[in-house]
């Protein structure tokens, strides 16, 4: 599985349908990708000049780690964070999208 989203994000004549369409393909899997996937991906999206479509792969492969998100995120950013900082990217919570805009205290909590 590793070689074949590798292969399909690291052709040149990818477009922008082919690499969301991979990414729609990983979101549907119970795993999260591996970070040579994750690192493939971007360089895709830096390829097709896509900045949002990379903040929200990032933001998939969060949501993807679940209940363990304090275990397996910490590790995605340890190795996609070079790789991240190279090509100009942010993750989600560096931009603040893991907060919510509008966010008020509920009535019913008083």
């Amino acid at each position: 599985m590793i070689c074949r989203y590798e292969c399909i994000f690291g052709r040149d004549d990818a477009d922008g349908w082919d690499v969301r369409q991979a990414m729609n393909d990983l979101a549907g899997y119970d795993s999260v990708p591996e970070p040579r996937i994750i690192i493939a991906a971007l360089q895709a999206c830096r390829r097709l000049n896509d900045y949002a479509l990379s903040v929200r792969f990032l933001e998939m492969v969060k949501c993807k780690c679940g209940n363990n998100v304090d275990v397996i995120y910490p590790y995605i950013v340890q190795e996609v964070g070079p790789t991240v900082a190279e090509l100009g990217c942010d993750f989600p919570e560096n931009l603040g999208y893991d907060k919510p805009e509008l966010w008020l205290d509920s009535v019913y909590d008083y």
